[in-house]
């Protein structure tokens, strides 16, 4: 069984996502324009085309996974259960629900410089706080 990861990602924030099916579409279109430059480059304009946004649902520390509300969608279907009455009847058909994805895969977004961050932590008032990179602002209220 794998460690526990210790992520900076916690429920209910704004995530951006790096990789996946989202990333690679944001690239279909571009592979000539994108083969005379250098890898550098490549990933910078990777990096300029606005990539998928969302908000954090759970974080699964054990297996290292975040569910974002919108992103990696999965279809299950399902099965009616307990006939016995009307209202106590589950309804039956697919239904759509977000999948996992790897914590490595999303990337803070700070509310106040509204781009993708990476974290630092600091203690302020004897507590250890998120704190962005870029802009030094608190993530976490004090």
């Amino acid at each position: 069984m794998a460690s526990p990861v210790k992520p900076n990602i916690k429920k209910g924030d704004l995530v951006y996502i790096l990789r996946g099916k989202d990333h690679a579409q944001r690239m279909r279109g571009r592979a000539e324009e994108l083969a005379l430059m250098a890898p550098q480059r490549v990933k910078a304009e990777a990096d300029k085309e606005p990539g998928r946004r969302g908000k954090v649902l759970s974080v699964n520390r054990q297996k290292g996974q975040v569910l974002v509300d919108g992103v990696n969608i999965i279809i299950k279907h399902a099965k009616p259960r307990s006939m016995t009455t009307r209202t106590s009847q589950m309804q039956s058909g697919r239904r759509q629900q977000p999948g996992p994805l790897a914590i490595a895969n999303v990337m803070l977004v700070c509310p106040r410089c509204d781009r993708p961050t990476a974290v630092t932590r600091r203690a302020v008032s004897g507590k250890r706080i998120r704190v962005c990179r870029r802009c030094g602002e608190h993530i976490d209220e004090v």
